[in-house]
């Protein structure tokens, strides 16, 4: 039985026509590593030359034999369309099983689904639901079990371990200077804290270890130049990764003055930033949250909101490190840097692109890719 999982499926899909369910089904099984991008043609050429429509709302759509070379490993996608897709005249689609079949390994899905399409109450509750176990307990037999987390990724044969002694920990600024410097190599980098493992490459998995001062993590790398990279890494690390020292708080100064509160009950205790006395007026600092309203347009169109917005981000970020960095010094400008490094993180634009293509505006789409990593 062909494997399925819960990342082959797109539920609530709204794909415009046939091509473009036949194109966004190809996606999947690209991103599953079933297939190579050009067997997505051969798949369209396939629906050119031969009806794949099953029946009682699923259709199959698969490439031609001749290339079957574009073909990784056999798989299955599967795409929800609730609303329905005309396929032919009088059919309506609103599931479609992509297939990539290397064999006959998918002769048994399709013993499988001949017995679904017999069932129509069945079909109605599959191009409902919004459970991907359900699909795939119809087309494999077996339900999984509900997701689970992930077990942490073992760490790579070459490592240390080491303290951070860092004040703040592996916060903004120092994680900055470690992924850059990770950046400068082609070995893979992990870094462990405790049970958790991250990616020494994506600063957003690495703020996500939540490492504190006085914690030890270890730093495992598995590449042609791995050796190396640990080198420079583990010197970084006792270097403080660019964190100045800070300056000791000064000495409380007593200053003698007449002046006395009028309300003492009132009165309302603060931190001195500088003694002596001050006269003004104050100011509560309160955070609202940012509200972004979905407001959904054409995805390609969002898809270019976006990405006028990401360069936009980047280069005030820039200008603001330009800015500080003269101003301030290096270590101050770094935390714009970290910043730079959020909008270049691969996994949270695409998670934002895949919104934007379930019909989401750009804006709602990034704000949700965010409260993810934050929550």
């Amino acid at each position: 039985m062909l494997e399925l999982d819960q990342r082959q499926i797109r539920l609530r899909a709204r794909p415009t026509d046939k091509t473009d369910a036949i194109r966004q089904v190809g996606q999947v099984l690209v991103e599953s590593g079933n297939i190579q991008p050009g067997y997505v043609e051969s798949m369209l050429g396939r629906e050119a030359v031969a009806n794949t429509y099953l029946g009682n709302g699923i259709a199959i759509p698969h490439g031609m034999p001749q290339d079957r070379e574009l073909i990784n490993r056999t798989g299955i996608a599967v795409l929800q369309a609730p609303d329905g897709i005309a396929w032919n005249p009088g059919e309506t689609v609103r599931l479609v099983v992509g297939i990539a079949a290397k064999s006959d390994e998918h002769i048994d899905l399709l013993r499988r689904l001949t017995r679904v399409l017999g069932d129509q109450e069945q079909v109605e509750r599959l191009t409902r639901t919004t459970d991907p176990r359900d699909i795939i307990e119809a087309l494999t037999g077996e339900r999984p079990a509900p997701a689970a987390t992930a077990p942490a990724l073992p760490d790579y044969a070459h490592f240390f371990d080491i303290v951070i002694h860092n004040a703040t920990g592996l916060h903004a600024r120092p994680a900055t200077m470690f992924v850059d410097l990770a950046k400068q190599f082609q070995t893979a980098i992990r870094v462990r804290h405790g049970d958790r493992v991250a990616d020494g490459k994506r600063l957003i998995e690495l703020l996500q270890l939540g490492v504190e001062r006085g914690a030890t993590v270890r730093v495992s790398a598995e590449g042609p130049d791995a050796e190396a990279a640990l080198e420079s890494l583990k010197a970084a690390i006792a270097a403080g990764l660019g964190d100045e020292e800070e300056a000791p708080a000064p000495a409380t100064v007593a200053v003698s003055h007449s002046w006395k509160p009028q309300r003492p009950a009132t009165t309302i205790s603060g931190i001195s930033a500088a003694p002596g006395l001050a006269i003004g007026v104050t100011r509560r600092y309160e955070t609202q949250p940012i509200v972004v309203e979905d407001r959904p347009g054409d995805p390609l169109e969002e898809g270019e909101r976006l990405q006028r917005a990401i360069s936009a981000a980047q280069a005030e970020l820039d200008e603001l490190y330009e800015e500080v960095k003269t101003r301030f010094g290096s270590s101050k400008a770094a935390i714009f840097r970290a910043h730079s490094e959020f909008l270049n993180d691969a996994g949270l634009i695409q998670q934002t692109v895949a919104r934007i293509f379930e019909r989401h505006s750009a804006a709602w789409a990034w704000q949700q890719a965010i409260n993810e990593r934050v929550s």
